[in-house]
């Protein structure tokens, strides 16, 4: 205060002397001098130079999550998780994958039960018999038939025709088919009858077979 009163009892007081003075008593009084004369909520962020609030003036574990934007925080800094929200409704179903490899086979299983009998079939042939008859020998260059006959109401299931000539080619079958057993050529159930040509130069035969059966019931020609 002193050097207060001296600026007061100059006589003439200059533009440097004031200055001078200002600076003298913003010294001494220091920050409770600042503090005494600016008024309360004057410092604002307009105020405040950029960079110049650092980490040692920031209280620890003042500043929440709120303060920094979104994306400030590093990895492991953010606060505590909130409660689990409730589960959202099931989104729509992908589409299929694609089929994986075929696994290895396993072992198989155990025996299923037996199945119930089913109807007795019809009954098979109990007998067979075989009928043959020899025609011949024709003369060479000519078509003779034959037929070999079931007996006792048999039916022929089946025939077939032997030739006399032993190079091939001397004798062909023309045609061979169940007849009616009356060496007519007619179609039939009861025999079997065969036309045969001798296309050698000499008389040769043949001999025709019927294979017979018993049987209850027969369709056929």
């Amino acid at each position: 205060m002193r050097a207060w009163n001296r600026c007061q009892r100059a006589w003439r007081v200059s533009p440097a002397m004031v200055v001078a003075c200002v600076a003298l008593l913003a010294a001494l009084a220091g920050t409770g001098y600042a503090a005494g004369v600016l008024p309360a909520g004057s410092v604002g962020t307009r105020q405040l130079r950029n960079d110049a609030v650092i980490s040692a003036k920031v209280k620890d574990h003042s500043l929440l999550a709120a303060d920094f934007k979104a994306g400030e925080l590093p990895a492991g800094h953010a606060g505590p998780a909130g409660p689990a929200g409730p589960a959202g409704p099931a989104g729509p179903a992908g589409p299929a994958g694609p089929a994986g490899a075929t696994g290895a086979q396993g072992p198989p299983g155990p025996t299923g039960a037996a199945g119930s009998t089913g109807p007795e079939g019809p009954a098979g042939f109990a007998t067979l018999s075989y009928v043959s008859a020899d025609f011949g020998p024709f003369p060479a260059h000519t078509q003779y038939g034959g037929e070999a006959a079931c007996t006792n109401g048999q039916h022929a299931v089946g025939g077939g025709v032997f030739s006399e000539g032993s190079t091939a080619g001397e004798q062909s079958v023309n045609s061979a088919y169940p007849s009616d057993g009356t060496n007519s050529g007619n179609q039939g159930t009861t025999g079997w009858f065969a036309y045969v040509d001798n296309n050698s130069a000499n008389p040769l035969g043949f001999t025709v077979y019927v294979v017979c059966a018993p049987a209850t019931s027969v369709t056929g020609p």
